[in-house]
């Protein structure tokens, strides 16, 4: 079963993503914040991982920095998840080390379809 790191500091969002990522099958372990997702990735050395930017006590942009300095993290595919989408905010969030990138409000279909591609599942 592939582990899927979800970092989100809002609950509904949280618990929305958290059931589609069961109901295909995925493990998820939650972090609420930059800190705790850094914490959750060291621990859990997650398949991939959920990264929302607007996070309290660090950032998404921080935390994906540091994640992407461990030489055993920096290969897991970090995507996006934010309300930023403005034109250019893609291209920022790739620079900073993400791997991918999904504008919220998102759908349960575009948050799996992600999910697969970066873990190459077949359907």
């Amino acid at each position: 079963m592939k582990k899927v790191l979800l970092v989100e500091d809002n609950v509904d969002n949280r618990e929305v993503i958290r059931t589609v990522l069961i109901h295909y099958g995925y493990e998820v372990v939650e972090a609420v914040d930059g800190e705790d997702g850094i914490e959750k990735a060291v621990q859990e050395k997650p398949d991939i991982i959920l990264m929302d930017l607007s996070l309290p006590k660090m950032d998404g942009w921080e935390a994906t920095k540091r994640i992407k300095a461990d030489d055993e993290l920096k290969n897991i595919p970090i995507i996006a998840i934010t309300a930023h989408a403005m034109s250019g905010d893609e291209e920022k969030a790739l620079e900073h080390g993400c791997d991918g990138y999904l504008a919220k409000p998102c759908t349960p279909g575009s948050v799996i379809d992600i999910v697969k591609k970066f873990l190459k599942v077949k359907e």
